[in-house]
């Protein structure tokens, strides 16, 4: 409960913070963020972070065209990493992350890694760190998808991945009004059928949509009870492609006294189903066989809403 609140504190101190720092926003100011579409027009711009992390503030940058798009991914990465050159254009990798490395695909998307104490982090200086990244590597003719990926310096398994567009940040709504409520589906107190309760989540937090789907399911509501056993620990969760998969430990496989499998399974996918860019659930048990019970575990599930109460 204390973390609860801790976390609800947080959330609310990011949200006034952030209205009042638009807020004060002055036009005067050339180099803050005024009108994106506007300044971009005029030339590349690098994102960057004052040193109080309270705002992002751009400043232009001269890019040869003619450069591939490695290189110019590989130049536009070196000026944000570096900063530049004053308190007001600093590097936006927020206290208590490590910048590790960027992949590149050829196709689209870059992959940024750092290693990060996700239990530290500050969650608004993350969503600026996100924001300065998309929207200076966004400017890339060939880049549309930037992975900000985090790995858990406390425990590596614990990778987080956010999918990000220039949309992701189209307006101050997307900071402020970081919520948003989707459905999960809980067995019910018989274990035999899927009751259906609402969710709230925060894009703002550490934690990836999925695992924030997965801390529901693992929570109590009225007239349910939760799909996994006691023992059953989440070990990591990965979205790719719409495929998103989720490693157990062995006790995975053991299944929930009183719950019928079914149910237990289509509780997690049919829940994690009513994320936007997740298309396919995959279970998958550490270290163990690959059924449970009766169940293929190798099989990528789609969603089954027969057991879900009407």
């Amino acid at each position: 409960m204390r973390q609860i609140l801790k976390n609800i504190a947080m959330a609310a101190v990011v949200m006034l913070l952030t209205l009042v720092i638009w807020g004060c926003r002055s036009d005067s100011d050339s180099s803050n963020i005024t009108d994106q579409k506007t300044s971009v027009e005029d030339g590349f711009y690098i994102y960057y972070i004052n040193d109080g992390w309270t705002d992002i503030s751009m400043k232009k940058m001269d890019v040869d065209q003619q450069l591939s798009s490695e290189n110019t991914v590989d130049l536009v990465m070196k000026a944000l990493l570096e900063g530049g050159g004053t308190s007001k254009f600093g590097t936006p990798v927020p206290a208590g992350m490590t910048y590790q490395r960027y992949i590149y695909d050829g196709y689209g998307t870059v992959n940024l890694i750092f290693e990060a104490d996700l239990e530290n982090v500050d969650p608004y200086a993350l969503v600026l760190s996100k924001e300065a990244f998309v929207k200076t590597l966004s400017q890339i003719d060939q880049v549309h998808i930037v992975v900000y990926e985090m790995v858990d310096t406390v425990n590596e398994s614990n990778v987080v991945k956010d999918k990000l567009t220039l949309e992701s940040f189209a307006d101050i709504d997307n900071m402020t009004d970081s919520e948003k409520e989707i459905r999960i589906f809980m067995p019910d107190s018989s274990g035999t059928a899927l009751v259906e309760k609402s969710l709230t989540l925060d894009y703002s937090q550490k934690e990836s949509l999925p695992e924030q789907v997965m801390k529901g399911l693992g929570s109590s509501y009225d007239g349910t009870v939760t799909p996994l056993n006691n023992k059953t620990v989440v070990k990591s969760i990965s979205v790719e492609d719409g495929l998103c998969t989720v490693t157990f430990n062995d006790a995975f496989v053991n299944g929930k006294e009183g719950v019928d499998d079914n149910v237990l399974v289509y509780s997690i996918v049919d829940s994690l189903l009513e994320l936007d860019d997740v298309n396919l659930v995959q279970l998958r048990p550490d270290n163990t066989g690959n059924r449970l019970n009766d169940i293929d575990l190798e099989r990528k599930f789609t969603g089954d809403y027969s057991y879900v109460t009407r």
